[in-house]
């Protein structure tokens, strides 16, 4: 973050949500040096809900692009097995059918408005054809929510996921993470474990991923789910410094997480 706070009160959002539902768990806050200074300007401390706040260092760059070099290591500097949650997350059952997982890692089948059902994007391929990256990988996963295995394999991949995306946004000026998170998985040729959607459950793409969803990932741009409540409830937090869980406990009830009436599936 730099002068906006958002980010931090939907981290604020996203922590307490964990909270809720696991009152005892260790929460990591992982950033770099310059957003931690930027905490200062939060209105409320994020210290008051996490369990710890960890930089990985500096890094130059706007907030989108420090964002991925602190997510691409996140493997490499927390300990033990643990759960990936972007900040535009949030959980709203009980997710630890996510912790039984055999494979080095854990994630869901990459989806957007353009191919709902997944698929290697087509605006990646000049990317992947501009570094020599084999396309397609054989998977494209969404990195938005991991879950990692504390084993050699998931350590090898976080390494190499975060000198591959180095690579990636300095080649071709673009800060996204997944390009470079693919290429590495189908580097290394590890076999992960395909999340079921409802623990990431991208409402913005389609409206039918609501359907048993536990844990809602908003996403941001063009694919973001407009109406869902996780607008009124930033709002509350930012005025009042509560959360709402009202709003979202009403959605768990509805089935959906619009305040008013679901939208169509397309």
């Amino acid at each position: 973050m730099d002068d906006d706070p958002v980010f931090a009160d939907l981290l604020a959002i996203s922590a307490s949500c964990v909270r809720r539902i696991y009152p005892t768990c260790t929460i990591t806050i992982l950033t770099d040096d310059d957003s931690r200074k930027n905490f200062a300007r939060a209105p409320r401390r994020l210290s008051d809900i996490v369990s710890k706040i960890r930089s990985v260092g500096k890094f130059k760059g706007s907030p989108r692009l420090r964002s991925r070099f602190v997510k691409t290591q996140a493997r490499n500097v927390i300990e033990g097995d643990f759960l990936y949650l972007d900040a535009d997350t949030a959980p709203v059952c009980e997710f630890g059918a996510l912790f039984e997982c055999g494979a080095a890692f854990s994630a869901a089948i990459d989806r957007n408005r353009v191919d709902p059902y997944g698929g290697f994007p087509a605006w990646v391929v000049p990317d992947f054809e501009c570094l020599g990256w084999r396309s397609p990988t054989e998977l494209y996963l969404n990195t938005g929510i991991l879950f990692w295995k504390d084993c050699k394999s998931a350590y090898a991949l976080g390494r190499l996921w975060h000198e591959n995306w180095l690579r990636y946004h300095t080649t071709v000026d673009n800060p996204a993470d997944q390009p470079a998170f693919n290429h590495s998985v189908d580097a290394l040729g590890i076999e992960p474990k395909i999340m079921d959607d409802v623990f990431n459950a991208r409402v913005g793409v389609s409206p039918e991923f609501a359907r048993g969803a536990r844990i809602y990932h908003f996403l941001s741009g063009n694919e973001r789910a407009e109406g869902t409540f996780i607008d009124p409830v930033l709002q509350r937090y930012r005025d009042t410094g509560s959360i709402d869980f009202s709003l979202i406990d009403a959605a768990v009830a509805r089935g959906h997480p619009w305040i008013g009436e679901a939208p169509p599936a397309s």
